[in-house]
């Protein structure tokens, strides 16, 4: 499913006191604690279903919550403006500080945009600090707002998590010159795909024969990362269901990610997997979410893919993400990750240069 941004051209006027010729700076805390502000009736009624929403949990296989809500008192909201996530939550009819603060802060049209046609969600990015992101939930009444928040909550998490990766990419970018350009070129000259290859990854399988290209990072000594592209040529789109997706990956990871003594091999673990049809890097694609296994089931842990048709080089690809890390959690390793995938771009034909996707 592809998400849209809910309000449109609609913008939420908070009142701000900010010098804009000075750059900002990164912004602070946490990248997986949410700070909340809202009043004990507001917190009281709504405690359950903002917890349901943003404290989602990712099984690595052992149970990990994408995002950890605090609630923090009004009265020290100056002391986290520069947080990475901020959430302020308040109906209309509210009462309390955090109510009077969002009733100022709503104009006479977002207003009436609320009370008439339902609109209960705004976001900014990037007001106080850089990688910054304030969403602010409020509805005429606290039943109308409980409704509206568990209608959506898939949509709420997203923005969260679509700001987690962008501070991934972002983090990436910071360390480019440690890359390793010149395999980064390499594929792109051999292959017309490339992606950003870490300074502590190393290339395990590099075939052209294949259509496959796997990269892995072990360090340090107790945990991996793995990195894979497969790609078929010519394909048709038509072929590209969540099926064929879960297939695709299962005979990859068959043929090419077996252990040293050849008598095991990684799959798909039949257990937690989640599948979504999203955009990745403006293609329709795959996403597959869960944990793999070796086929003797004696390791395992999180991963994720993507398989998706590129209409520019007439190419079905997966591109997909591993974590081999027992004994510590891995959410942030799988994130880190997913940030990888997205360095993926392809050249077109009769280009120079790379063009982004």
């Amino acid at each position: 499913m592809k998400h849209f941004a809910v309000l449109g051209m609609v913008v939420l006027l908070i009142t701000l006191s900010l010098a804009c010729d000075t750059p900002k700076a990164l912004a602070t805390g946490e990248g997986d604690e949410i700070i909340v502000f809202a009043d004990d009736t507001t917190w009281s009624a709504l405690e359950s279903v903002l917890k349901e929403t943003f404290e989602d949990t990712v099984f690595t296989p052992q149970p990990e919550e994408w995002f950890i809500l605090r609630r923090v008192d009004f009265s020290q909201f100056d002391q986290f403006l520069t947080h990475k996530n901020r959430l302020v939550v308040a109906p209309l009819e509210g009462e309390g500080p955090v109510a009077d603060y969002l009733g100022a802060a709503l104009d006479s049209t977002v207003r009436r945009l609320v009370e008439d046609q339902g609109e209960f969600v705004f976001t900014k990015f990037d007001v106080h600090a850089r990688l910054q992101i304030s969403m602010y939930l409020t509805a005429p009444t606290l039943s109308a707002l409980r409704a509206a928040i568990a209608s959506r909550s898939a949509d709420l998490l997203y923005y969260f998590s679509n700001m987690t990766l962008k501070r991934e990419l972002s983090s990436i970018q910071a360390e480019d010159k440690y890359n390793k350009h010149e395999i980064t070129d390499s594929l792109l000259a051999r292959y017309n795909w490339t992606m950003t290859v870490q300074h502590d990854y190393d290339v395990a399988i590099d075939s052209a024969n294949a259509r496959f290209f796997w990269m892995r990072r072990a360090t340090p000594a107790d945990m991996e990362r793995w990195i894979f592209v497969h790609w078929i040529d010519t394909a048709q789109p038509d072929i590209l269901t969540d099926e064929f997706a879960i297939k695709l990956r299962n005979a990859i990871t068959r043929k090419f990610l077996r252990t040293i003594e050849d008598d095991a091999y990684v799959e798909i673990a039949p257990y937690n997997l989640e599948i979504r049809q999203v955009d990745f890097l403006g293609r329709f694609a795959y996403e597959l979410r869960g944990n793999w296994r070796f086929s003797n089931k004696t390791g395992g842990g999180p991963f994720v893919s993507y398989t998706f048709y590129d209409p520019e080089t007439r190419r079905i690809f997966l591109v997909d993400g591993s974590i081999f890390a027992p004994r510590v959690e891995k959410k942030k390793l799988i994130q880190q990750v997913d940030g990888l995938l997205h360095t993926f771009r392809t050249q077109q034909p009769g280009e120079s240069e790379i063009t982004a996707q």
